[in-house]
């Protein structure tokens, strides 16, 4: 049932069965028969199921909060217990965010791989907060998270990864929508919907610093834990938010994507390691992200 679990919530995270089974790199039907399988074990549906994709019920929001720490304890605990058996040093486990790290962290395995064929990776796709907590607990050996996140443990030894561009997530029939590219002070009069502290530590401040940048601070109206959660209610609410320039392939229905224009709206992807020696198979994939 773990299994099943994880791919639930890869869902959720996504709000598309299409784009989570790229993300697990799994068959459609497989992860819909995860679902299914899941709904009829529990007894209750998981999600709603619209043109706008997939949105989680109550009892779905119920069954990640609950279930989701269990399935991430696994996890570690998994690669925690193959370490000892098999000796630290054959083994590398790595904290991601799967929205923004796939094109930056699939590309350098496959060389460390290819330099190590003998080392165990472990892959844990996590929030920025689950993998600071993580890496100071020493339940993994490299995180790859955001900018605002990253300025949260200055403990660690940090190299920027990639550079993007900032994009305003609309409303479809926002009348922004259309343009080739916004300021943010044309967003002065608009409500914001932000990231919770405990999922994405220091968003909403980074968010909060470009508009005061353009002479206004956003109002927020609702924190989110995922970016599923965050463009429900930019077309729900009527709302917008700043994302990073990371998403792949078209927006989710209901939602748009206007490219910021402010030279100022930026956000960096972070490589965290611990500072000192450390595994050389962490020192070579930071090498490896950030070359």
């Amino acid at each position: 049932m773990l299994r099943e679990i994880g791919s639930v919530l890869v869902v959720m995270e996504e709000g598309s069965v299409n784009r989570a089974a790229k993300r697990l790199g799994m068959a459609q039907p497989t992860l819909s028969r995860h679902i299914q399988a899941l709904e009829q074990e529990l007894g209750a549906p998981l999600f709603e199921r619209g043109a706008w994709g997939m949105r989680a019920t109550d009892f779905g929001y119920f069954v990640r909060d609950r279930f989701g720490p269990l399935v991430r304890d696994y996890e570690l605990a998994m690669a925690e217990g193959l370490a000892f058996a098999k000796g630290r040093h054959g083994q590398l486990r790595v904290g991601f965010i799967g929205s923004a790290a796939a094109r930056h962290l699939n590309p350098a395995l496959a060389v460390l791989k290819r330099e190590l064929p003998s080392l165990k990776l472990f892959l844990f796709d996590q929030t920025p907060f689950e993998q600071l907590q993580a890496l100071r607990e020493g339940k993994i050996d490299v995180a790859i998270i955001g900018q605002e996140a990253a300025a949260q443990g200055d403990e660690f030894y940090q190299r920027c990864a990639a550079r993007l561009g900032v994009h305003a997530a609309l409303p479809a029939d926002h009348p922004l929508v259309g343009k080739v590219s916004l300021r943010l002070a044309d967003l002065r009069s608009e409500r914001f919907i932000g990231v919770s502290e405990e999922a994405v530590p220091g968003r909403n401040a980074w968010i909060t610093a470009l508009c005061a940048k353009s002479g206004f601070r956003p109002r927020f109206i609702a924190n989110t834990a995922s970016v599923a959660e965050t463009f429900a209610l930019v077309s729900g609410e009527n709302a917008v938010s700043l994302i990073p320039a990371y998403w792949d392939g078209p927006p989710p229905p209901g939602v748009m994507f206007v490219p910021v224009a402010d030279r100022h709206a930026h956000w960096k992807l972070m490589v965290l390691r611990q500072r000192g020696a450390g595994l050389s198979g962490a020192r070579r994939l930071v090498d490896l992200i950030t070359g």
